[in-house]
């Protein structure tokens, strides 16, 4: 027991949880890209409506959580290979200061079950169904049956603006998710930077001791 580093483990941690992430994901993100690169050809008309909406996507929920990321990967990457490069943090050590132990566990179980559900929820992408929903809104806003539409409704029934109305709530709804999805992926860092600048303090006050 007096050899278990911590701070050891916690390293191999963040690179499994790295690896088995990009694991679990890969065919989600595949789908996801294939749609993404296919926009500007197959829906070219659908991609105009995304660019005159693409201020959605950069208010400041999406911003702020990969600013935040970004600065706590970077002062963990810092601690961890740059500074205390021999510390050492041991079961021994954690429960002959108990009050360390307690910040350890107070970062390190939310971090688990953070980590844990995201890694073992499985995000569906049905990107068969969305292609459907994409060709068809693409047809609409290029056939000559929608003016024809929307003139023999007296302007009832415009099919290219209940298109740009449905886009614009699939674009918010989608915006909304992505930022949901930083703001957890921000919590997930956070609780792993509290984790391990905890170990760091413990291995420093101790040994200042």
């Amino acid at each position: 027991m007096d050899t278990l580093n911590f701070l050891n483990l916690l390293e191999i941690y963040l690179i499994l949880c790295f690896v088995l992430t990009l694991y679990r994901r890969y065919a989600y993100y595949r789908s996801l890209m294939g749609i993404v690169v296919g926009l500007p050809l197959r829906w070219p008309r659908l991609m105009k409506l995304a660019q005159q909406h693409r201020t959605m996507f950069l208010t400041w929920p999406t911003i702020l959580p990969i600013a935040v990321t970004f600065g706590l990967m970077a002062l963990h990457s810092i601690a961890l290979n740059l500074i205390w490069i021999e510390a050492t943090v041991t079961p021994k050590l954690l429960l002959d200061h108990w009050m360390f132990l307690i910040l350890v566990l107070g970062f390190g179980v939310p971090m688990l079950y953070l980590d844990m559900t995201a890694l073992f929820s499985n995000p569906k992408f049905d990107r068969e169904a969305l292609e459907k929903h994409l060709d068809q809104a693409e047809y609409w806003l290029r056939s000559w049956m929608a003016p024809a539409v929307k003139f023999l409704t007296f302007g009832r029934v415009d099919p290219r603006q209940m298109v740009q109305v449905e886009f614009r709530k699939a674009l918010t709804q989608a915006t909304l998710d992505f930022n949901r999805m930083m703001w957890r992926w921000a919590l997930q860092i956070a609780m792993r930077f509290g984790f391990g600048l905890t170990l760091w303090l413990t291995w420093a006050v101790t040994t200042a001791g």
